[in-house]
This record gives C-alpha cells, structure tokens and sequence, in this order.
C-alpha cells in the first residue's frame, strides 16, 4: 500500500475518535524511497507501521536527512524520486510530515559517534529526539539498541 492519499489523520497525538495516542514513526531512506515506489520491498512489519499511518494511528516523519539524501541519489541517477514527488505525498497524506534538523537532534548527533555514515547518523539522532521508532531495513541501526526499529 502506497503512502498516497488522506485517510483518518489524527489531532494533538490523539485520534480524531479520541480512543488512544498515536505512535511516531521515523522512515530511513530507504523505506521513504520503497513506500513511494515499491511498498513490497517493505519488510511486513514496516508495511504494517505504514498502514496503520495510512490510517491516522500513526505519524511518519521524513527526517531532513533523508529528504538530503533522496535529493543527492536523484542527482546521481540512482533513484528515480525526488523532492517534488517527496512534497506531493506529504500533500496527499497529512500523516506524512517533514521533520526539520534542530537542535535537540543535533545534541544527539553529538552523542553518537560511533555510528559514521553521517546520513544514518542524522537519522537516528531524528529517531531519538522524537522518542519515535525507525522503520529501517539497515541491520546496523537495527542491532545497534540505540532506538526501537521496525522492518521484518
């Protein structure tokens, strides 16, 4: 299922029918990419986390790392999205929200220097400052404990 369209978003980290809190969901790269061209590349875990976005019981941040990254890899060649098709879903679907680089991502940032690729490095801190979990294919950020993950 493609992240495409509105459905049931929520209001204040409640959904609209007040009945429970929604969960923040931070996509890496790789996952934003998938979700938009090929959601069967998703493992089901994070098929499921998206639909639930879908659905309004969810948020799906796109870090700006991520939207830096899907930028440099267009310019490359090696994917065919870029920022419009980027600001078209977010358009579409209000769950899916830019997620701007602060402060507080970036006192995280500080804190983990052992993670080197410094878009994953970003993404994680994202990950961290939000108190979200990253649907991640990565087996790295995955078996590092440093956030919770979603993907299989």
């Amino acid at each position: 299922m493609k992240i495409s369209e509105k459905r049931g978003c929520f209001s204040g980290g409640v959904w609209e029918n007040g009945t429970g809190k929604v969960t923040d969901y931070v996509l890496d790269t790789h996952t934003c990419v998938y979700s938009l061209l090929n959601p069967g590349k998703l493992g089901k875990s994070a098929r499921s986390a998206l639909e639930k976005v879908e659905y309004g019981k969810g948020t799906a941040w796109i870090p700006a790392a991520v939207v830096a990254e899907i930028v440099i890899l267009r310019e490359l060649g090696r994917i065919k999205i870029g920022l419009p098709e980027l600001e078209t879903a977010m358009e579409r679907a209000p769950c899916l929200r830019f997620l701007p680089l602060d402060l507080k991502q970036l006192e995280e940032f500080a804190v983990h220097v052992t993670i080197r690729d410094p878009f994953d490095r970003l993404i994680l801190s994202a990950t961290r400052a939000l108190g979200a979990k990253l649907i991640t294919k990565d087996s790295r950020l995955r078996e590092s404990g440093t956030v919770k993950t979603v993907w299989d």
